[in-house]
């Protein structure tokens, strides 16, 4: 829905009207319909909102918005604020909007912090009380709205995306996220790539307290594992079915139309026939980097035709992509190795041309409807926690990547990193317990290889992305089920994975889609077997060799070693990783404005 920035300190650290002004500019593409900027130095206040406009899109929801009681910032959606709206008006309070924001900032003033208990849906807050002189933070508890936020010196400075705070203070690289990055492909914990930024953990609220002292609290608001200790009945197909109707139905509540985006592959096609289900005239959006045959457009095409949607195909033109990888990076910010970032980048601005500002996307249904092959770990009665972990990281390493590390410091020791990581593992992972490796995945490669991704490639062209399978009724339902609902016994024959999923949707979907399977020729088309990986050597010799990224390299001179890097043949995946991670520093640490030229996505429409 937009971009949020903010500080909070000390009114000598108050950053000038000019350089906040700067910093809120940074997150213009996030939000172009509306800028907004509470700037009360004296309170040692900054406060800014770029806007996209879809719930309520009139001046009077534009923020940040105030009260008497307090200064509101709002990111996200909340998909129940007609009926808080409901029980407020019912108390006798009057409302001057029909907008969402309104509900939390008066919500606020009726319950307090029990307004972030009482919110369904995604979002990232920022709330400052008058009266109290206290900031609260809060984010849902997917984490599918990110709140970056640096604490340093008595002040705090957050925002949507890491640019904004390195647009009012000096940032460094953290080896050991860093290392991270290059071993899995993403971080595996809530601390930045920029030393000392860490994103709010999914389903906290922070407070920041400063009568009698700084002082800063961090307690649940409400978090995914609390689905599992208590999992509720069983529930059989058509209530799962139900649930994810009622699901799409609520992530379809806007002002604005709402697309969804269609690979062809189950869950897109489940969130597209549940939405058929609300509002039969949908549209459907596929994006394509394949030359020939794409079995994900065949059965989008499938999958539309059955159901009776508009569809829109567009392909790529081949080597034509000049420009992308500096986009995406600045977009992105972390070294987020996920090719999928410019399938994503480049559907959110064919979304932005054909004017559509809110899309449904199928990410999450993996994570909790047990969706990845590695999950056939947590059946195997033989292995215990340490050795389902190892056997995990040897199938997700990308070691070529990591052999370019320095030895440095012992924060950045890989060694070091992995055996934290096997410990956090161990910590949340029962032998046996299928639930307890997706709750695993959920904190990690959900949030940053996933979730992070999508809300910066959509957000890039000013698309808020909406992730029904991401919703509590949805996680409880799914932490109801057996095993052998989601992963099909070994040998048994048809679809192999997300089996109750399938079976819910089983009288709306073509058999060819149910059954499709997730890896494999007719599966998910593998971006490293493409036109598109030949691209990337050009790409990283240009980073590791230019004299434009020098100073970004010189950043990371002390983790990496170039000369080893210029020296190697590095696969697709391995030279993507290094020269993202190159134009990722060089756009947050150095160039901080958006690129100028390129990083348009030249299509064609063939549908």
């Amino acid at each position: 829905m937009c971009g949020i920035f903010g500080f909070f300190g000390p009114a000598t650290r108050v950053p000038s009207q000019r350089n906040a002004t700067h910093a809120l500019g940074t997150l213009s593409h996030r939000g172009p319909d509306a800028q907004g900027l509470y700037y009360n130095p004296e309170r040692g206040l900054v406060l800014g909102h770029a806007r996209l406009s879809i719930i309520d899109p009139e001046a009077r929801s534009d923020q940040p918005f105030e009260t008497a009681e307090s200064v509101l910032l709002f990111n996200g959606e909340i998909y129940n604020y007609r009926q808080l709206r409901a029980e407020l008006q019912a108390m006798g309070q009057k409302f001057r909007t029909m907008g969402d924001s309104e509900v939390i900032a008066l919500g606020y003033a009726r319950w307090g912090c029990e307004i972030f208990k009482r919110l369904r849906g995604m979002y990232a807050i920022a709330l400052y009380d008058r009266k109290g002189d206290c900031l609260h933070l809060a984010r849902d508890e997917f984490g599918i709205k990110p709140l970056c936020i640096l604490e340093r010196n008595g002040e705090i400075v957050f925002g949507s995306e890491v640019k904004a705070i390195a647009a009012l203070r000096s940032l460094s690289i953290d080896g050991g996220v860093l290392a991270d990055c290059l071993s899995w492909g993403f971080q595996m914990e809530s601390a930045s790539l920029y030393a000392g930024v860490r994103y709010l953990k999914p389903g906290k609220l922070l407070t920041i307290e400063r009568s009698g002292g700084w002082r800063v609290q961090e307690q649940d608001i409400w978090t995914l594992r609390e689905a599992y200790r208590a999992p509720g009945p069983e529930l059989g197909s058509r209530a799962l079915h139900d649930v994810m109707v009622s699901s799409v139905a609520d992530h379809m509540i806007a002002d604005v139309p709402v697309a969804v985006a269609l690979s062809g592959g189950l869950d897109s096609s489940i969130v597209a026939a549940a939405a058929a289900e609300v509002k039969p005239d949908l549209q459907a959006f596929t994006f394509t980097l394949t030359e020939g045959r794409d079995p994900e457009v065949e059965h989008a095409a499938l999958l539309c035709r059955h159901l009776g949607l508009r569809h829109t195909v567009a392909r790529v033109l081949p080597h034509k992509i000049e420009g992308w990888l500096r986009h995406v990076a600045w977009h992105l910010e972390e070294p987020v190795a996920n090719a999928n970032a410019l399938l994503s980048y480049g559907l959110s601005a064919l979304l932005n041309d054909h004017r559509f500002k809110v899309v449904l996307v199928g990410e999450g249904a993996d994570e909790l409807f047990g969706g990845y092959p590695w999950y056939r770990l947590a059946q195997d009665p033989a292995l215990n926690s340490a050795a389902v972990f190892d056997a995990y990281w040897q199938r997700r390493a990308q070691k070529g990547s990591v052999a370019f590390l320095r030895p440095c410091r012992p924060d950045g020791a890989r060694n070091e990193r992995l055996e934290m990581q096997r410990a956090a593992f161990e910590k949340v992972f029962i032998p046996g317990s299928l639930n307890s490796f997706l709750a695993y995945d959920q904190e990690t490669q959900l949030q940053f290889s996933q979730l992070l991704r999508v809300d910066r490639m959509y957000m890039a062209h000013g698309v808020e992305a909406r992730v029904p399978f991401l919703y509590r009724p949805v996680l409880q339902a799914s932490a109801s089920l057996p095993s052998d609902r989601m992963l099909a016994p070994r040998g048994m024959p048809g679809r192999q994975e997300k089996v109750a999923l399938a079976e819910a949707f089983a009288d709306r979907l073509p058999n060819a889609i149910r059954q499709r399977p997730k890896f494999g020729e007719q599966g998910t088309v593998n971006l490293w077997e493409s036109w598109l990986s030949s691209s990337f050597p050009n790409e990283l010799e240009r980073c590791v060799s230019s004299a434009e990224l020098r100073g970004a390299r010189q950043l990371l001179e002390e983790f990496v070693d170039w000369r080893a890097v210029r020296a190697s043949r590095l696969s697709a995946k391995e030279g993507f990783a290094l020269a993202l991670l190159i134009e990722a520093v060089d756009g947050v640490m150095l160039r901080r404005a958006q690129p100028e030229s390129g990083g348009q996505v030249p299509w064609e429409l063939l549908a």
